[in-house]
């Protein structure tokens, strides 16, 4: 190998390795947490924002929000009846929702509020949603908190994609034939 050569071939090192470097300073921060699917995560509930979204800590000490995956609950504010078939858009129908809003909201605070819980993710759901928040299903005692939430009438299903998308219809269409909870609200 010649004197020319060799400059050519350590130079292509470093730009190979200058390359990989500035790639990696791409990554996101919580690069742990940002692919498809991927392992459970431990994490304490710092506190609950409103009936699907809660602030968690990891345990290096990095605070992130979460948005439970598959579920929509009422708006604590302004509500939308249209995202709750059945549920007339009158002054009724909203102070209905809210109320089921304000429901949802003390339900999921019963459950993980200052709790260590497990974040799972889908692997046909986006890592994170439109306002950069975690997409994730929260697990407390081995109960998956989202699947609840639908079953139990606190929330509707959001329309995703995400692996349990046709047992949380079918959990949604039970509570809405039985009547439970934000469904309450399509007789207001």
């Amino acid at each position: 190998m010649t004197a020319a050569s060799g400059r050519t071939v350590a130079f292509l090192l470093v730009v190979v390795v200058l390359a990989g470097c500035s790639a990696v300073q791409d990554l996101p921060v919580d690069v742990e947490v940002s692919g498809p699917g991927g392992d459970p995560v431990q994490v304490t509930v710092q506190y609950v924002v409103d009936g699907d979204t809660v602030v968690v800590v990891f345990p290096d000490g990095r605070e992130d929000t979460v948005r439970l995956l598959g579920v929509d609950t009422p708006e604590t504010g302004d509500t939308n009846p249209d995202e709750f078939e059945g549920v007339p858009d009158t002054e009724a129908g909203r102070a209905c929702l809210r109320s089921w809003a304000d429901n949802a909201t003390t339900y999921l605070q019963d459950q993980v509020a200052g709790r260590t819980v497990t974040l799972e993710f889908d692997a046909l759901a986006d890592r994170r949603g439109y306002y950069d928040r975690l997409l994730a299903y929260v697990v407390v005692d081995n109960t998956t908190i989202n699947r609840r939430l639908v079953a139990a009438g606190y929330a509707r299903l959001y329309d995703s994609e995400f692996e349990s998308r046709l047992t949380y219809a079918a959990l949604e269409q039970e509570a809405q034939a039985a009547g439970r909870g934000v469904w309450q609200c399509r007789s207001a």
